[in-house]
């Protein structure tokens, strides 16, 4: 599949799946917010080769122990390439108020995507649980981030034409 296919693609799941903008308002001021302000990123690591996997992400959720939900601004609104090396896409930012010890974060793909190999190509099936974990405030204080390593060689099972997405990840910061 050549790859300007594979990105319309990409685009058209994205029209057809749209993406949510996390919890807050365009009008309200996200940087004035206060508290510790951190992001989510989104790392493709151990490639098997494939030359181009293209996820969306349709939500961030970021929340408390007590499940309040925190302020979020989704940034990823178009298709991620995963296979791009030492690039972690920013998926969205969040605010953590004072006094918050750890947060659950819960990253939702749209329902497809596509990848390329070996000049065949076809569709990433994501319909999947979202991808889940808490983090210790006091991690994110360090560096401003959580970065999730999404390992592809074991994340991507082949039906045919249809890879399936199933999630192996590590956190880092």
């Amino acid at each position: 599949m050549n790859t300007r296919i594979l990105y319309a693609l990409g685009a058209a799941f994205v029209v057809i799946g749209g993406c949510g903008d996390g919890r807050l308002q365009e009008s309200e001021p996200f940087e004035a917010l206060p508290g510790l302000h951190a992001e989510v990123r989104l790392l493709g690591v151990n490639n098997p080769g494939y030359s181009a996997v293209l996820v969306q992400v349709r939500r961030l959720t970021v929340t408390t122990q007590e499940g309040e939900e925190l302020p979020v601004r989704l940034e990823a609104r178009r298709a991620l390439e995963l296979t791009t090396p030492g690039h972690a896409h920013q998926v969205g930012r969040f605010v953590v108020p004072e006094g918050v010890e750890r947060v659950a974060v819960e990253v939702e793909f749209d329902d497809f995507g596509g990848w390329e190999r070996d000049g065949s190509g076809g569709v990433l099936d994501m319909r999947v649980a979202p991808l889940r974990f808490e983090e210790p405030v006091e991690y994110l204080t360090q560096r401003g981030r959580a970065v999730v390593h999404l390992n592809l060689e074991q994340s991507l099972r082949a039906l045919n034409e249809v890879r399936l997405l199933q999630p192996s990840l590590d956190v880092r910061h």
